[in-house]
């Protein structure tokens, strides 16, 4: 990614799809580029090459998955601004740290990072209602998810792509995130990955807690959407969301654009 032109992955979430970023107004000269994870949506059936199971999901295998996306994508010379919100979080992570070589920045909205010792706990009991159950399960979690500000047709959007995943593949990638050998959901193993990042990292999060495990790690950048903001903040004020990724895109040297430039000093004299 040279500075003059932004070439940006999206990584979709847990029981979600592309169709996410549809909501999202992005620069008319950043080229977008949304990946879908195997399992999901339109390759609900796939897994990807190297999966630790023939018929199964994992979370490395997926993230080699879209590192072979970027490879595809993005011109030879040029690196990828990662977004990933939620499960894609651990994607981006993935790629970050083992083909830093494709990374130009990463933004991660709310990832599915940080376990602490009440939810770990609880994960094996939330396994077993996955094998049960995967899409009602999901459908309860997803409910909570949102709040006072996720517009309707989000709602509607996001819901639906739950059974558009595959039921198998849902309770596969909760197991790999976060209980199996090498995963890396949990906090202490997350925040030893986190630290070996080498390329510029933004955080959203809604809470500052959430904020200060991003922080730990050392990142730099970190917001906080407080208020009543939800998982899916970026879908409840799409502007607000794009206009911190770009001025921080601008401000990490990752994006030039004069436009942009001056709409930013001009917030700034304003507030």
């Amino acid at each position: 990614m040279s500075a003059q032109h932004v070439y940006t992955v999206l990584v979709h979430g847990w029981a979600g799809s592309p169709r996410v970023w549809n909501f999202i107004p992005w620069p008319d000269d950043w080229t977008v580029l949304p990946y879908t994870l195997p399992g999901h949506g339109v390759r609900r059936d796939e897994t990807a090459a190297g999966a630790a199971q023939p018929d199964g999901w994992d979370i490395p295998s997926a993230a080699e998955d879209l590192a072979a996306f970027i490879r595809l994508n993005v011109p030879a010379g040029e690196k990828a601004l990662l977004i990933g919100h939620s499960m894609g979080g651990q994607l981006t992570l993935y790629v970050h740290t083992h083909h830093p070589e494709l990374v130009a920045g990463e933004v991660v909205l709310d990832p599915a990072l940080g376990a602490e010792s009440a939810e770990i706990a609880g994960q094996p009991a939330m396994l077993a209602r996955l094998r049960a159950d995967a899409y009602g399960t999901i459908e309860d979690f997803i409910q909570g998810a949102f709040s006072k500000f996720t517009p309707d047709d989000a709602r509607e959007a996001v819901v639906a792509d739950i059974r558009r995943s595959n039921a198998k593949a849902l309770a596969d990638y909760f197991e790999s995130e976060y209980m199996l050998p090498g995963s890396f959901g949990n906090r202490e193993p997350a925040v030893a990955l986190m630290r070996r990042r080498t390329k510029p990292v933004l955080g959203i999060y809604t809470t500052p807690a959430r904020a200060d495990f991003e922080r730990s790690s050392g990142t730099r950048d970190v917001e906080i959407w407080s208020g009543g903001h939800g998982h899916f903040m970026f879908l409840e004020d799409p502007v607000r969301f794009v206009d911190e990724v770009v001025s921080w895109a601008v401000c990490r040297g990752l994006y030039e654009n004069a436009e942009a430039e001056l709409k930013l000093v001009s917030t700034a004299l304003s507030a």
